[in-house]
């Protein structure tokens, strides 16, 4: 049996996976979605998404929707990062290439979407 107090981090889950600063996504989307797996509407959405809020969670609302502000490099960052990495000197290249590998997992959690 699914627990209501799931749906906070179905909401969660929803919003780290589905939106950004570019694609906010609405209360009633995030319902929709999670109404597949758990009756779910506007109101428990907008309940839940406060209290993650509270919880300190940066989730920031526009007039389209909302979003998970959580993106700490831009693309462009993280390939100058890897590229740094692959440039540098005191490792050799598997060693670098594992690095990179090691970062690009991190980084793939923190943004996964």
């Amino acid at each position: 049996m699914q627990s209501k107090k799931q749906l906070i981090l179905w909401v969660l889950n929803v919003l780290n996976n589905e939106s950004d600063e570019n694609t906010p996504i609405t209360q009633t989307k995030i319902a929709d979605i999670i109404s597949d797996m758990y009756p779910c509407d506007r109101k428990t959405v907008s309940r839940n998404i406060k209290f993650l809020q509270e919880m300190g969670y940066p989730i920031k609302k526009t007039s389209k929707g909302f979003y998970m502000e959580r993106r700490v490099f831009s693309v462009e960052e993280v390939n100058f990062i890897k590229a740094a990495i692959m440039n540098s000197t005191g490792k050799d290249d598997t060693e670098k290439a594992m690095l990179v590998e090691k970062v690009s997992e991190v980084l793939s959690k923190m943004y996964q979407r």
